[in-house]
Order: structure tokens, then sequence, then C-alpha cells
């Protein structure tokens, strides 16, 4: 019974947000890329490695402390022209003290509240973990005026979706180096959704990681822009412009976490956690990155897409395993 009330409540929040979304993706009708700038924008990433798509910067610009527990710089987002306040990464620190291990919390596509992270990083700091929580691109801090969180993340705009995604790594890799001109030697990622995509895709360019938690992490992209239930306009806006599936998945070598594994032994500490009732990010996609990724741990919780139940199973696993241990080798 239990069971039954969570999946027909999940899948009704998710209905509703799906929808929601898909009505904002209306505003973005204009802002769709053409075939041919796709086409140019492709065929530049082909020739690329991950290393070198995702590359670091030669310097973080501009780095301000902007209050005791606010750290911001200049990104290198090709899209800052164009969003002057997306043009600025911003991290909130919760410390226990400067050099201890760090969490790097990476929220979900359209997270409106940081209340829960909140309370996550203060379970983390009681544990002798600092967590850093990141503004991603477009949301929080970094929102354009009359844009909901995260609206411009991930549109039919092909090229600015791929770019924030490039956008989100690099500055993510940053604050790796920062933190490590800290004195901080052990970090942990703990995504959520589009947070979890980004997470995995760092695993393959960040061999010192010390724990994975993947919450529901994007993985398949195809799936999403072309069957997801988030995707009705972008769908019809993709078709208009002539955009077939076969010209997203040219790109994932550099987009997807199924097609580069972990640097390293991190998959042996990765915890990979599912939704039952999710029909936004499938059990059976999640499956097979744990497949892909020997060592990882695949668990499952009665919900479906948005709910609360992950990241407490997450951290569950961590801490049986001594993963949050401050001492663990």
């Amino acid at each position: 019974m239990n069971s039954l009330l969570h999946r027909n409540f999940g899948l009704a929040v998710d209905q509703l947000l799906c929808a929601t979304m898909a009505i904002l993706h209306r505003r973005h009708a204009r802002r769709g890329s053409t075939r041919d700038a796709v086409e140019k924008y492709l065929f530049a990433c082909e020739r690329q490695t991950r290393a070198q798509h995702f590359a670091l910067p030669a310097v973080m610009a501009d780095f301000r402390e902007e209050a005791p527990n606010v750290i911001s710089w200049s990104s290198p987002a090709a899209s800052a022209a164009e969003f002057p306040v997306n043009g600025r990464a911003r991290v909130i620190l919760y410390r226990v003290s400067p050099g201890a291990p760090t969490v790097i919390m990476l929220h979900a596509l359209m997270s409106a509240s940081s209340a829960g992270y909140r309370f996550w990083a203060r379970r983390f700091n009681s544990l002798g973990w600092n967590a850093a929580f990141v503004h991603l691109p477009f949301h929080y801090s970094r929102r354009p005026r009359r844009h909901l969180n995260g609206e411009l993340c991930f549109t039919a705009d092909l090229i600015l979706t791929g770019d924030t995604l490039r956008q989100s790594v690099v500055e993510i890799r940053q604050l790796l180096v920062w933190l490590r001109g800290q004195g901080v030697t052990k970090f942990g990622l703990l995504g959520t959704s589009y947070g979890g995509w980004l997470a995995a895709l760092l695993a393959s360019l960040e061999p010192d990681l010390h724990f994975l938690a993947l919450l529901a992490p994007l993985v398949n992209l195809g799936h999403a822009l072309y069957e997801g239930p988030t995707s009705w306009t972008i769908r019809n806006q993709l078709a208009r412009a002539g955009l077939d599936r076969a010209l997203v998945d040219s790109h994932a070598h550099l987009s997807s976490p199924l097609c580069a594994s972990p640097a390293g032994r991190i998959a042996e500490r990765t915890v990979i956690v599912a939704g039952l009732f999710d029909h936004i990010v499938r059990l059976a996609d999640l499956a097979v990155l744990h497949e892909s990724w020997p060592g990882s741990e695949l668990l499952t919780v009665p919900q479906a897409h948005f709910g609360y139940a992950m990241i407490p199973q997450a951290v569950t696993w961590l801490c049986a395993r001594g993963l949050l241990t401050p001492g663990h080798p």
C-alpha cells in the first residue's frame, strides 16, 4: 500500500513539473539552434578528447572572497557576454576547518531551494567534512532576470546547452584546484540529476576523488531530449530545425558518462541511486552505467525522479563503508 502511494504521488509530482518545464521551453522557440550551426559546433567537438573539451583555463580569473563563506570567480563560459549574471561562478562553503576533507554538492536542474543542501552540509560538518554548495550555471545567484532557476540550462538551443555543460564541468574543476591550494587532499562529489551528470563526467577527469554519490544522474542525453517526459516542447523545436538524434549522439564521447570509465579506482567508491518509479532518468539506463563501471553499487528507492529519499540512502551507504570517516584512506 505504501509503495503504491509513493508511486502515485511521485508520478503526479513528476508529471506536474514536467508539464511546467515543457511550457517554459515554449518561451525559447526563437533560441533554437539551426542545423548548420549545430553541425559546425559538433564538427569542432568531434576532434576533441574529453580532456581537451573540459580543459582548465590558465588562471582562475577575478577570484573574490565575497564573504567568509562565499567565493566567486569569472566563468570561462561563452554565454557570459549575453548573460552577464551567469558569467560569475559562485560557491557557498560550509567549513569545519580549512584543510578538512570536502564534499562538493551539485544540485538538480531547476533546483529552487538550497534548504535541503544546507541541512546535509551540517550533517557532513558533523562528520568532520567541509561542504561546498555550487551555484550551477543559470541557477540561484546566476539566474537571469525574468527566468526561473535553470530554465536556460537545457533547451533546444543545443549549442548553449553544450556550452553550459562544459562550463559547469570546468568550473567544478577550477574549484577543485582552488581547494587543493587551500590544503584539501580528499574530495567527494554528491550530485543529483543534472548535478549527478556533472559528477559522473568529472569522475573521468579527476583521478583523486575519494567517493562519488550519483543520485538519478542524467546519463542518456538522447533519451532525455527525444523521448523524456520533460522534453515535449524541445522535441518539436528540434524536429522543426531538422536536428535528429544522431547529431546529439555524435557528442556522446564528450557528454555521456557511459562513454568513459572513471579515472583511477573511483568506481569502487561510487554509489548510484535510482528511483523505482522514475520516468525521467530510467532505472534501465542507470543499470547500464553500473555495469560499465565495475565495482560501483546500484541502489533503488521507492520514489519517482523528484523526491527526498536518495540523499539519505547515499549517505547511509557512504557511512557504512567508512568513506565519511576523515581518516579513511
